[in-house]
């Protein structure tokens, strides 16, 4: 289990003087790890201070803040990949594709034949595009209609789009506090927590080859909703290895966050290429299935042209800051106020271990355990002759207590629109 250096609260010194961040009360320090040696650790510090809000659910809370300097990063919205289909009107082999697409372009593409049949021919193809110039995409679509023709307009099936936070002071330090950062805010929506097999995940892990954040236990529910309320059994990821959000292959989304130092790597052959120093960076992807496509609105080629990728931020690239009750002094019978303190205090290291997502799951196991135990409290009230409390509205919406992470969100959403600007002009070419 890695350590958290504490959940160490103390009085602020020396915070005052960086220009993101005032009125802070206490500040928590998270000790970051390379890999399951503990090596090379780098400490990101959070900042608590009282939210100045006026809706109910922001009342009495405080919100914990990464001393990070977002503005020493540099943030890239790219394309890694994009899956098209498209279908001929007749048939024809696929390395004969593949000599036309490299007379237009300079590359191998190598399209998938998916109906093959007499002589190896096809009408139905998959042509994956690496780094894709969809100028040059379209000019090669156009030379195959002219030759083969399409037999229905050129389908999206897939597309992968990363975020690449570059260091302006290229470091390890800087990468791994963005990684740490990342992991801890990012929170696509609710509905990718619907099964355990979907959770944030890290690999290679701190024990495991892959390691879940929070704790699972499905051949147990009870000691499976125990797990997910106790932060004491939570690993943090590691800043040297991949987290997962989603399942591979998911019709909708997967994505990854990554500490990116090396390119081209074949696992099969054992090679790869180390990155230059400026080129490193914390990344964050998500691909997109058939169905994440058309949630965007991308289901044919052409849909490129009027796109707006900037819709992405909010189901697929969106970042939260968690806030926590205030207990004041006389704001409840003290064994009352001590309990609510210490809840909060679990929810602090819960986020500080696992982050929104994390904090998520564990809201999630509070209610499954109070339906669980709704029987005997109601018992228990018939009895005693007294009436069961309101239940606590506010903040019981989509993102409960949460609040967006303004200035990271500003930054992706920057990325975003640059890369709309892009795919808009190639797809003008």
């Amino acid at each position: 289990m890695l350590a958290l250096d504490g959940l160490r609260s103390a009085r602020v010194t020396g915070l005052s003087e960086m220009p993101w961040h005032t009125e802070v009360d206490l500040q928590h320090d998270v000790i970051l790890y390379r890999n399951r040696e503990l090596t090379d650790p780098v400490t990101l510090t959070y900042a608590e201070k009282t939210l100045r809000r006026s809706q109910a659910r922001f009342v009495n809370r405080a919100a914990l803040t990464p001393q990070i300097d977002l503005g020493s990063y540099q943030c890239n919205a790219v394309i890694d990949w994009i899956d098209i289909y498209f279908e001929l009107s007749r048939r024809t082999q696929y390395w004969k594709l593949n000599d036309r697409i490299e007379k237009l372009t300079g590359r191998k593409e190598f399209p998938e034949a998916l109906d093959l049949g007499e002589g190896k021919t096809a009408t139905c193809y998959k042509l994956r595009v690496q780094e894709p110039d969809l100028g040059a995409v379209r000019k090669v679509l156009d030379d195959l209609e002219s030759v083969y023709g399409l037999a229905k307009p050129v389908g999206i099936r897939g597309i992968e789009i990363s975020l690449d936070f570059y260091p302006k002071s290229p470091s390890e330090d800087a990468r791994a506090r963005m990684h740490g950062v990342l992991v801890r805010h990012f929170f696509p929506s609710t509905r990718i927590l619907k099964s355990s097999r979907m959770w944030p995940r890290f690999m290679p892990g701190s024990v495991e080859k892959t390691d879940y954040t929070v704790s699972r236990n499905d051949s147990d529910s009870s000691l499976d909703i125990g797990g997910r309320m106790t932060p004491g059994m939570d690993r943090q990821a590691l800043y040297g290895s991949t987290y997962y959000v989603g399942e591979r292959d998911d019709p909708r989304a997967f994505w990854r966050i990554q500490n990116k130092v090396l390119d081209k790597q074949n696992k099969a052959a054992g090679t790869w290429d180390e990155l230059p120093d400026d080129k490193k960076r914390a990344r964050i992807e998500v691909t997109l299935g058939r169905e994440g496509c058309r949630e965007i609105g991308l289901e044919q080629f052409s849909d490129l042209e009027t796109l707006k990728i900037t819709r992405l931020q909010k189901g697929f690239f969106q970042f939260m800051k968690p806030t926590f009750a205030i207990v004041r002094p006389g704001s409840a019978r003290p064994g009352s106020a001590a309990v609510k303190r210490k809840v909060e205090e679990y929810r602090k290291e819960r986020f500080l271990n696992a982050g929104v997502l994390g904090l998520q799951i564990r809201e999630d196991a509070k209610e499954e355990l109070r339906a669980l135990e709704m029987p005997t409290i109601r018992r228990w009230h018939r009895m005693s002759g007294t009436k069961m409390p309101l239940k606590l509205r506010a903040g019981a919406g989509a993102y409960g207590t949460m609040i967006a992470y303004e200035e990271l969100t500003r930054m992706v959403e920057r990325a975003l629109a640059g890369l709309q600007r892009e795919v808009r002009g190639e797809m003008s070419e």
